[in-house]
């Protein structure tokens, strides 16, 4: 009997109810000031002129990626470096200021997914090790973020979507 009562009110929560997200907003701080210096650090060092495919990944042909991403790397980004290393500089800035200020929040978790999975696919398979490491944690706070929405506290998305509801 207490098992149904359980599920009963499992049934009813509202996933709309107000919460205080303090904690996991830090990590949106923490990893928006980390995206946020990482994508400044390559504006200032020009990188998508550069030969940051070399430097990022290595040479792709010898690494050990798995073949559909050997082969989109090969067929897509090496021919238009350029263009895909503009991209990567501006979704790290981007992306980072969006979570640094709690601005659009899930939208930036989710485009901040899509290029940390990407980065564990190319550099982080390749190098292994703490990179390896690194890419999975942040990969896990990402969805963190995405699925808690913390951005409604101390950021702007509180300002922004404060007459709506929780979703």
């Amino acid at each position: 009997m207490t098992a149904i009562l359980w599920l009963t009110r499992a049934a009813k929560m509202n996933f709309k109810e107000r919460t205080y997200l303090w904690y996991i907003a830090l990590l949106r701080v923490y990893i928006g000031y980390y995206l946020l210096r990482q994508g400044v650090g390559k504006y200032q060092r020009d990188f998508p002129k550069g030969d940051w495919i070399g430097r990022q990944i290595g040479d792709i042909a010898a690494l050990d990626l798995y073949p559909w991403y050997k082969a989109f790397l090969k067929t897509y980004v090496v021919p238009h470096s350029e263009l895909f290393g503009n991209l990567v500089m501006a979704g790290e800035i981007l992306v980072g200021g969006c979570l640094l200020l709690g601005l659009l929040t899930r939208f930036s978790a989710c485009v901040g997914l899509f290029m940390l999975v990407n980065y564990y696919l190319g550099p982080g398979m390749a190098r292994g090790g703490a990179s390896l490491a690194q890419q999975q944690t942040f990969i896990v706070a990402l969805i963190i973020i995405l699925l808690s929405n913390p951005g409604r506290t101390l950021g702007l998305d509180g300002l922004i979507f404060r007459g709506r509801g929780k979703g």
